[in-house]
C-alpha cells in the first residue's frame, strides 16, 4: 500500500516539473449513473373464465387477437357451434358475465374455473351478492303449481334463486372437484342465501383458499378458483384425479324434484373482485370484525336523608365528538361517536338548599370526569350523591 502512494506522488511531482509555466493536466476518471428512476408498480387484477354447460364448454374458435366463443361438445343443450358468453381471457371484468344462462332447466349444471393473476403480491377478496330473484311472469303450469300471480312491481317474487345451489373451491385449474382441494363455501350453498353479501377471503393475512395461510396471492402467477352450479340438489363427490367436466366434474346434480314454480323467473348475481397490496401490509383481512359504535351508561346512586330529593332532581349530561346531549339515569346510549367524553350534573330540582358530596367512578376518570370510548365498547360511568350532614 505504500508503494502505490509513494508512486503516484513521483509522477504527478515529475509532471509538474516537465510542464512548469504551462496548463496543468491531471489524470481524472468519471463515473456517471443517467436515468435513475422511480416507477410506482402496480396492482392490476386480472381475471378470465373457463365456462362449462351441461359437459359443453364455452371455446374460444377464434384467434386470440379475434376470438369467437361456441358452445363445443356433444351434449344436447347448449347445442354445439352456438354462440356463448361465459368464458373469457384474462379482463378488468367490464360488460363480462360468469353466468348468462337463459332458458334454464331443472337438472341443468354448470362448472366454471377462474384464473386470478395479478403483477405483484396482493390480498384477494370476493364478494357474491343476489341483487335480484324475480318472477317475470306467470305461466299456466307455473299457477297450476301452485305459485301467486307475478308482481310487476316486485324484484323478489320468484322461486329461481331456491332452485340454484352453489359451490366453490380452490381448483388446480382442470374444472373438476378433486381429493384433497379446499372448499371456500364450506359446502353446498343456495344462490338465495345471498341477498346479503357474502364475502369470501381468497387470501388474506388470515385466510389462504389455496392453504398457504398468510401468504398473498403470488405476482407473476396464475392461481385457479373453481364454482359449480346446478338447478336442483347439489352433492359432493371429489374425484380423485380429474380430467375435465365432460367426464367427471366431481359434483352431481338432481333437479328431478322440481317442479313449475320456477317457471320465467329470473335470478341475478353481481361477483366482485378486489386485490390489494400485500407489501408493507401485513395484517390486512378481506372481512374484518365490524365491531358497533360504543355504548355509555351513566349511572347515579343518591344517598339522602332528606325526604322528597330523588334523582330525578338531577340532570345527568354527556358531551363528546358531536354530541351534546342530557341522557337519563341507568339508560344506555347506544350509537356514540368513536372518541372522549366529559359526564356531568346539575340540580335543576328543589333539593331545599341541600348539599352533596359528589363522586365519580366506574368507567370515568375520577379526577376529570372523562371516560373514553372505542369501537365495541359498553361502559358505566357512576356518580355517586351522598347528602351533606347525614
Amino acid at each position: 500500500m505504500r508503494r502505490i502512494i509513494i508512486g503516484l506522488i513521483t509522477i504527478v511531482g515529475a509532471g509538474a516539473m516537465v510542464i512548469s509555466g504551462a496548463t496543468g493536466a491531471f489524470f481524472s476518471d468519471t463515473e456517471t449513473s443517467t436515468g435513475n428512476t422511480f416507477t410506482a408498480g402496480a396492482i392490476d387484477l386480472k381475471i378470465d373464465n373457463d365456462s362449462w354447460y351441461n359437459g359443453n364448454r364455452c371455446t374460444n374458435v377464434g384467434t386470440q387477437e379475434n376470438p369467437v366463443w361456441q358452445w363445443q361438445g356433444t351434449a344436447g343443450f347448449p347445442v354445439s357451434g352456438t354462440s356463448c358468453t361465459t368464458s373469457f381471457k384474462p379482463s378488468n371484468l367490464d360488460g363480462l358475465l360468469f353466468f348468462n344462462f337463459r332458458d334454464l332447466k331443472p337438472d341443468d349444471e354448470g362448472e366454471d374455473t377462474i384464473s386470478i393473476d395479478v403483477q405483484n403480491d396482493a390480498w384477494t377478496c370476493m364478494d357474491l351478492t343476489l341483487t335480484s330473484d324475480d318472477d317475470k311472469s306467470s305461466t299456466e303450469p307455473e299457477l297450476d303449481a301452485p305459485d301467486v300471480l307475478e308482481n310487476s312491481g316486485d324484484a323478489w317474487d320468484g322461486e329461481l334463486a331456491d332452485a340454484i345451489n352453489f359451490f366453490w373451491w380452490a381448483d388446480d385449474g382442470d374444472n373438476v372437484y378433486e381429493v384433497g382441494e379446499n372448499q371456500i363455501t364450506n359446502g353446498v350453498i343456495s344462490l338465495a342465501n345471498l341477498d346479503d353479501t357474502f364475502p369470501i377471503a381468497i387470501a388474506d393475512s388470515e385466510n389462504n383458499v389455496w392453504g398457504d395461510v398468510g401468504n398473498p396471492v403470488p405476482g407473476g402467477e396464475t392461481v385457479y378458483i373453481a364454482k359449480a352450479w346446478c338447478m336442483g340438489t347439489l352433492t359432493l363427490d371429489a374425484v380423485p384425479v380429474g380430467d375435465n367436466p365432460s367426464v367427471d366434474p366431481g359434483v352431481n346434480c338432481d333437479g328431478t324434484a322440481l317442479g313449475n314454480v320456477t317457471q320465467t323467473d329470473m335470478a341475478e348475481l353481481n361477483i366482485i373482485f378486489s386485490a390489494v397490496q400485500a407489501r408493507h401490509n401485513p395484517n390486512f383481512e378481506c372481512n374484518p370484525d365490524v365491531r358497533p359504535l360504543p355504548i355509555l351508561t351513566v349511572n347515579k346512586i343518591l344517598t339522602a336523608d332528606t325526604v322528597g330529593i330523588s334523582v330525578e332532581d338531577f340532570t345527568l349530561h354527556i358531551s363528546g365528538p358531536s354530541i351534546e346531549m342530557d341522557v337519563t339515569d341507568n339508560i344506555p346510549v347506544p350509537d356514540l361517536p368513536v372518541g372522549t367524553y366529559t359526564v356531568s350534573e346539575t340540580i335543576t330540582g328543589d333539593v331545599g338548599g341541600k348539599t352533596f358530596t359528589t363522586t365519580f367512578g366506574g368507567a370515568c376518570d375520577s379526577s376529570t370526569h372523562q371516560v373514553t370510548l372505542g369501537l365495541g365498547d359498553n361502559l358505566v360511568c357512576t356518580i355517586v350523591n351522598v347528602e351533606n350532614g347525614i
